[in-house]
């Protein structure tokens, strides 16, 4: 009896290790647009014809998986309508930063079937992080030679003084709606003034913009406008190493995934915010009001420069 109990133990461990290396070579593909930015790589496996050696089938998956990021790659939008592809067409700059990044691909597992000679290669290539495609990019997009459309940038001529008897959230809420802003009192253009700290009696430190109306698409520069396409959010606003690590912020299709994202960003008291328009499918508008509450609650916690602003998607 101890013996057939003996058996039965080691026949469920090897299958439970069998089970768990079975799975670790399951590579998932990380290659639609919105799964990219949210994960922030893409990830593909290539594989490669039958009948060779395991030298030549590892060559050949490896250079199949190659060719895919850069197929995935260039379908990314750089901005508005405008592809990876289609930059790299335009500007020489682009193409050679690019072309210098796909070098940077890394392996993330391999395996050999010996029984019929071919092979599979896992590759990724990171987006965000030390390495990663924002990391590259980043002086194109400080002399802004990503995106060639000038805006003004937003900064109101009337600056709002936020209600201050507005209550404070409940504990029921899930995310923090910005109060009303009061009719704007008139200050000089030259010299505004920001609402007291006195008047604000919550200060918002994230941004969940819905933009699930539209068709809003994750770029490589996303960016916020007011109504009169006035530039509020866009990567020069974002401090170099924010931008390297977070992009323009982040995108998700969930309400609960976006608080939870910029919690793990460090903030406390997001504010959602409903997107009144998209431009070009990257840039999303919002209200007069609402850009109002974002200058005023940024002059108190930054939240811009450290792009705690999340994008929802449908």
């Amino acid at each position: 009896m101890k013996r057939i109990c003996g058996f039965i133990t080691v026949f469920v461990g090897m299958f439970f290790l069998f089970s768990v290396a079975w799975a670790a070579d399951d590579w998932e593909s990380i290659t639609a647009p919105v799964k990219v930015f949210e994960e922030g790589y893409i990830q593909v496996t290539g594989a490669s014809e039958e009948g060779q050696s395991r030298y030549r089938a590892m060559r050949a998956a490896t250079v199949i998986a190659q060719r895919d990021l850069l197929e995935v790659l260039e379908g990314l939008r750089l901005y508005g309508e405008t592809t990876v592809k289609d930059g790299m067409l335009r500007s020489d700059d682009i193409r050679t930063t690019i072309q210098g990044f796909l070098r940077g691909a890394v392996k993330c597992g391999d395996k050999f079937h010996s029984d019929r000679g071919s092979a599979e290669v896992c590759m990724r290539l990171y987006i965000r992080g030390k390495g990663g495609l924002y990391d590259i990019i980043l002086p194109l997009i400080k002399e802004n030679k990503l995106n060639p459309e000038q805006r003004p940038y937003y900064k109101p001529k009337l600056i709002p003084k936020v209600l201050s008897e507005t209550p404070a959230p409940t504990k029921k809420a899930d995310v923090v709606v910005p109060p009303k802003v009061k009719e704007a009192t008139h200050v000089s253009e030259a010299k505004p003034e920001v609402a007291k700290p006195s008047e604000i009696t919550i200060v918002y430190d994230g941004i969940i913009i819905d933009v699930r109306a539209f068709q809003f698409k994750p770029a490589l520069v996303n960016t916020i406008l007011t109504e009169k396409d006035e530039i509020v959010f866009d990567p020069s606003k974002i401090l170099s190493s924010v931008l390297v690590e977070r992009g323009c912020g982040g995108f998700t299709t969930d309400p609960g995934k976006a608080k939870a994202l910029l919690a793990s960003w460090g903030s406390t008291k997001p504010m959602m915010l409903k997107g009144i328009g998209v431009v070009k499918m990257t840039n999303a508008k919002v209200s007069v009001d609402d850009a109002a509450a974002i200058y005023v609650h940024d002059k108190k916690s930054n939240l811009l420069a450290q792009a705690k602003v999340v994008f929802l998607l449908k």
